[in-house]
């Protein structure tokens, strides 16, 4: 499941994914992320995308991961930054994952802690 939150006030745009993707999902998840990005200008805003209830991502649906990561970097969101999952495994996996395509967001453990900074 996911959700996508715009709130134009703070320039912020929320994306919330939980528990496991599927391909029917997943395709809709990018047809979302494309018409939300559509609507907004990137670089006034920024991006959280909170999925510290995410679990273990399919291997059949890494790379839509990976895609939504590159989009996120080409956009040039003031800044990008990604909740960690709480299963270990499903955060070992998006860091593989963020790695290899060179994501240059920033991955905390809880808003919170990137709204100390």
């Amino acid at each position: 499941m996911y959700k996508f939150e715009v709130d134009d006030k703070e320039k912020v745009l929320r994306i919330t994914a939980e528990g496991f993707f599927k391909n029917k999902e997943s395709t809709a998840f990018m047809e979302t992320l494309y018409e939300t990005f559509g609507s907004i200008q990137a670089t006034e805003y920024d991006l959280i995308v909170d999925l510290i209830h995410l679990n273990v991502i399919k291997q059949d649906l890494v790379y839509l991961i990976a895609d939504a990561l590159k989009l996120y970097d080409e956009l040039q969101f003031r800044n990008t930054v990604i909740v960690n999952p709480i299963s270990i495994l499903a955060k070992i996996q998006l860091f593989n994952i963020a790695r290899s395509v060179h994501f240059s967001g920033t991955f905390v453990d809880s808003l919170e802690e990137w709204q100390a900074r």
